[in-house]
């Protein structure tokens, strides 16, 4: 992911992006956090799964609980326009 990408998740905390990830996934995520590691130079995005197109890999919490995606495994990710308030 570049800079730009990092950001636009930053940008978007408490909000919802749309992402693809390495392993063909494709889901709606709440961003919660992004984590930088400077030892490693590496991030990581926590979220909420909104919807997924594997949700059987996800399992149920009983409270709000998130997710860990390393920014390795992100192909792309952009702001979630939902389609009901496109003009």
């Amino acid at each position: 992911m570049t800079e730009s990408d990092i950001q636009l998740l930053k940008d978007n905390i408490d909000k919802l992006v749309e992402i693809e990830t390495t392993a063909g996934e494709r889901l709606i995520a709440k961003v919660l956090f992004v984590t930088h590691d400077e030892e490693y130079d590496e991030h990581e995005l926590l979220y909420q799964v909104v919807s997924s197109d594997r949700l059987e890999s996800y399992f149920q919490h009983k409270e709000s609980g998130g997710f860990v995606l390393d920014f390795d495994n992100i192909l792309s990710a952009k702001p979630h326009i939902d389609p009901g308030t496109r003009s």
